[in-house]
């Protein structure tokens, strides 16, 4: 009865759960009873669906399999082999970037304005834009719409058609470089960090001061590390596919974008 409730994707009633289910309409009508009693299922207008009790064990899964503590030995491991800061971060329903984890050195960058928990644009910063590139066009435009490319320092993209463009070129390569777009002489490469389903839900980040990281970013060892700890995190959720838009680390070097 759960199974076909998650199946339809909306209540249904008693007449409907027994063409689902096959059970004689006595039969179900006992085990609602039982669902409904445990807050298994609730009853609404259009019929009966899945309770609070179903949220708590989601909840409960979602915790076991939090992406920070799947990540952190992966974030750990390339903040040791790059000696620089390492984020995992994902986007909030405004695409903005939330920072969900930060992993220091002793020579970290001491105006990095990154902390836990707070957000950053989504347009000029490595992590978001390795996140925006696999949202829908359309998704993306509304966004810019609405919100505009407002330029953070004087290497911000503000340019509507340059940062499709941009967009464009990162799923081509699957990864993101900021080169002082969001803080001057602060420099970053990101890669997408894709679900058990193949859809991108995070990203992770090597920053560092532009004296430090390599020039040019693209096509560099430290962006080739990236994309092999994104991809590390994603198989450790679950994903078993090749990396997001079927690019792989082998492209890095050839890639000329």
């Amino acid at each position: 009865m759960l199974d076909a409730l998650l199946d339809v994707r909306t209540p249904l009633s008693l007449e409907q759960i027994c063409t689902h289910t096959g059970l004689p309409k006595s039969t179900a009508f006992r085990i609602i009873v039982n669902l409904l009693q445990g807050q298994y299922l609730v009853e609404t207008e259009k019929g009966y669906w899945l309770g609070l009790k179903m949220l708590r064990f989601g909840a409960l899964v979602e915790e076991k399999l939090d992406l920070v503590q799947q990540a952190r030995p992966f974030l750990t491991q390339l903040r040791d082999q790059v000696n620089e800061t390492v984020h995992l971060a994902v986007l909030d329903g405004d695409l903005r970037v939330v920072y969900l984890e930060k992993l220091s050195t002793q020579h970290a960058v001491g105006l990095m304005m990154s902390r836990i928990g707070i957000t950053a644009p989504m347009h000029c910063t490595a992590l978001g834009k390795a996140m925006a590139a696999f949202r829908p066009e359309d998704e993306i435009c509304h966004w810019i719409r609405t919100h505009g490319l407002k330029p953070v320092t004087d290497a911000t993209i503000t340019d509507e058609d340059a940062f499709l463009q941009e967009l464009q070129e990162i799923r081509s390569r699957g990864y993101a470089v900021d080169n002082g777009e969001f803080e001057v002489s602060v420099r970053c490469v990101a890669a997408p960090i894709q679900d058990r389903t193949g859809r991108v839900i995070a990203a992770v980040s090597i920053s560092g001061p532009d004296i430090r990281i390599p020039n040019p970013l693209i096509g560099s060892s430290m962006a080739m590390q990236v994309v092999e700890t994104a991809s590390h995190i994603s198989q450790a959720l679950g994903y078993l596919d090749e990396p997001a838009e079927s690019f792989s680390v082998a492209q890095l070097d050839r890639s000329g974008l």
